[in-house]
């Protein structure tokens, strides 16, 4: 394939990027990433007429993650009050395909293909080169995927997983969740572990644990747990626990005998308690078949750019075989 240059780009609940990837056989490079929060923009054509109007790039292709389910060439990112045209954003550009698939999906396209400092390693293990690959984590919400290998390179399977239900394990928890029942009914693992029921979630375990909640920030609320502060470390460990059960699940369910990757801007913060023992445990205990999942690797993403990474292998997947 030659060197093509493709504009990718990844609109999420809280943040809109866009790149330039340099896509051409065998490799893939992003550069020059313009990042800004989406509440800046009525709409992602704003905010693609913005970038576009600084950094007027030269473009064979395009592909793009949104936060919502792409369909009938539309996109409706709920948590961010966008509906995106995707026939406008062909015009905009001038091109006739574009590659338009959920943010999450581009997300776990990235995963074998990022590079070791665009992860922190949580737990070794013994991955196989072509095994499946369980990803998934919170940001604004919880996205999940798993990948799977064929003749044809790798295939992602994308989906709702984020929202099962919230598994209790302590007392804590369980008072937690009926706490959240009666004022939410159904409590599902993202709005425990993710920004749309931060707020929340912080006011439930406060009361439950019997403090007068503290209206902090996500930011305040995790400096408060390393300064050991008991709510927002309980918090913070809450957090980590359900994400690493949330994800040996998946793990379990897909076979991931290639590696378990944990993705998502709030899971970045959570990284010295997704470390601890009894988070660890969460991930690998699984009963009779705990020991299917102790070879597999558990990586934390820390790369920015790894749904924009994503995005462009997909465009290359396309080109190459026809389908995603």
């Amino acid at each position: 394939m030659k060197d093509n240059a493709i504009l990718v780009g990844d609109a999420g609940g809280t943040n809109v990027r866009f790149a330039v990837a340099h896509v051409g056989s065998g490799r893939v490079s992003v550069s020059d990433i313009w990042k800004r929060p989406g509440a800046g923009y009525p709409s992602f054509e704003a905010a693609l007429d913005a970038y576009l109007s600084e950094a007027k790039p030269s473009l064979t292709g395009a592909a793009f993650g949104f936060a919502g389910v792409v369909a009938d060439d539309s996109v409706e990112l709920l948590n961010r009050g966008w509906t995106v045209d995707l026939a406008a954003v062909r015009s905009r550009l001038g091109l006739h395909r574009i590659v338009a698939v959920n943010d999450f999906f581009a997300m776990a396209r990235s995963a074998p293909e990022l590079a070791p400092e665009q992860l922190h390693r949580i737990a070794p293990g013994h991955p196989e080169v072509h095994g499946s690959i369980a990803i998934g984590g919170p940001g604004t919400g919880f996205g999940i995927g798993v990948l799977r290998w064929s003749g044809q390179g790798w295939i992602v399977v994308g989906g709702e997983g984020g929202h099962q239900a919230f598994s209790p394990q302590t007392d804590i928890e369980w008072k937690l969740a009926e706490h959240l029942r009666k004022t939410e009914g159904y409590v599902s693992n993202e709005f425990v572990t993710a920004g749309v029921g931060f707020a929340d979630t912080r006011d439930a375990l406060y009361a439950v644990m019997g403090e007068t909640p503290k209206p902090l920030s996500q930011a305040e609320l995790i400096d408060a747990a390393k300064a050991g502060d008991a709510v927002p470390l309980a918090f913070c460990r809450l957090r980590a626990r359900t994400v690493m059960t949330a994800m040996g699940n998946l793990a379990l369910v897909a076979n991931a005998t290639g590696g378990a990757f944990i993705a998502g801007g709030v899971s970045q913060h959570l990284d010295p308690w997704l470390r601890e023992r009894e988070s660890l445990e969460r991930f690998y205990a699984r009963g009779v078949r705990s020991g299917l999942m102790e070879p597999i690797p558990v990586s934390l993403v820390v790369s920015e750019s790894a749904p924009l990474i994503g995005a462009a292998h997909l465009w290359r997947d396309e080109q190459a075989r026809g389908w995603l």
